[in-house]
């Protein structure tokens, strides 16, 4: 079962921002223009519905594709964790502001989110560390029930991503 959950502003609707729910779980309501929620039943097909939904607004939110995949990276890794590891219904939040994005991910659980030590034959446990490495900050909140990381809006390439071309001096 899923639980509805929202307080949408008077200019907002059910649909709005050209998102259409299809099938009963997850509920997606946008609260704003800049802000939307997700909530779901903690089963593990919901983190492609969740990055499906998020992917959905980043574009209508016109977004640079580096902010997207990260922000894509951040809501697969923190919805896993809430499924995998939380309990009860999870709640995915995702707020545009100015120059970052706000993810937040809340469950029934009041055991904190927590970077584990992984060695190198390890199939998991390197989530919390990849949120860690595209996060301007990550961490949890609400006792332990949230857990957010903040996103920054690239306008340009990463310093370690931008290609120089080497000047040719003039002999004039």
């Amino acid at each position: 079962m899923t639980t509805h959950r929202a307080a949408p502003s008077p200019r907002s609707e059910r649909n709005a921002g050209g998102i259409t729910v299809v099938g009963t779980p997850p509920s997606v309501f946008p609260l704003t223009s800049d802000v939307f929620e997700m909530v779901m039943e903690p089963a593990s097909v919901h983190v492609a519905q969740a990055r499906g939904t998020t992917a959905t607004m980043l574009r209508q939110w016109a977004l640079p594709d580096g902010t997207a995949e990260d922000a894509l990276l951040v809501v697969s890794e923190l919805v896993t964790n809430a499924i995998n590891h939380g309990s009860g219904d999870v709640l995915l939040r995702v707020r545009h502001e100015n120059y970052q994005l706000l993810i937040e991910v809340k469950d029934g659980s009041c055991a904190p989110a927590r970077r584990r030590r992984t060695g190198a034959n390890d199939h998991g446990g390197r989530g919390l560390l990849l949120v860690a490495c595209v996060s301007l900050r990550w961490g949890v909140a609400d006792g332990g029930r949230t857990t957010y990381a903040v996103i920054p809006i690239h306008t340009e390439a990463p310093p370690s991503c931008r290609t120089t071309r080497p000047t040719l001096a003039s002999t004039h």
